[in-house]
């Protein structure tokens, strides 16, 4: 019987969407889309790429790309990117190989198929930063429709580990705290919903079995019966 009253909560990045190294994951593709579409990049060192990167996330008033869903917004993002990286690309030729990149990161299909299987025993949501770029591959991962609930960054203004984002998911699934489990790989945005009252699983796609054993004991069930 399904209990309308509990909800897991899946983060995507690093759950479901490889964070892992020696896998093909989202920091190689940044690194990829830059050398790809200026060679002159490949003498730099694929950290300094991704800290390059991540200079350019936010805007002058500190707003991260993914806590923006308007056109010209992103737009600026991009001009951000051209002009750290000295690209001579436009922005269409920039998503392109954006997308061409990150559709090449791993996914656990394993995680996915248990996160679709808890439909049935209560309620399931996802709350992630994200940028617009990404939603195509988030739903191609994850099926979106499958879920009671998605909460992504972009769509919503804030991000994770901001305490708006998790009042408003409390706003809008009206279920209490302690009934509720998030599951998540980064410490930040696990501390902040266990600060909130929330229960909460940190860990990584790779650490299939502790999710699993985290659900099982927050559902009170035995394994087998998922």
């Amino acid at each position: 019987m399904k209990n309308e009253n509990k909800i897991v909560i899946w983060d995507w990045g690093g759950i479901v969407s490889s964070h892992h190294k020696g896998e093909y994951n989202c920091y190689t593709s940044r690194i990829d889309t830059i050398k790809k579409l200026n060679k002159k990049t490949k003498e730099l060192d694929d950290e300094t790429i991704c800290k390059m990167w991540d200079e350019c996330s936010r805007d002058e008033n500190g707003k991260y790309i993914s806590e923006v869903i308007i056109n010209e917004d992103i737009q600026k993002w991009f001009e951000r990117i051209k002009a750290k990286f000295g690209l001579e690309c436009s922005y269409d030729k920039f998503y392109k190989v954006y997308q061409e990149e990150t559709d090449k990161i791993v996914y656990y299909k394993d995680v996915v198929s248990f996160a679709h299987s808890l439909k049935s025993k209560c309620k399931i949501g996802i709350l992630s930063n994200l940028t617009l770029l990404d939603k195509n591959r988030i739903n191609k991962h994850y099926n979106l429709s499958k879920f009671d609930f998605v909460w992504l960054s972009f769509e919503l203004g804030c991000r994770k580990p901001d305490e708006k984002i998790y009042k408003i998911v409390e706003e809008q699934c009206k279920i209490p705290k302690e009934n509720i489990l998030f599951i998540d790989d980064t410490p930040a945005n696990i501390e902040t919903a266990k600060q909130m009252g929330w229960n909460v699983c940190l860990a990584t796609g790779l650490e299939f079995d502790k999710i699993k054993k985290s659900v099982y004991n927050f559902l009170e069930i035995e394994g087998d019966k998922i």
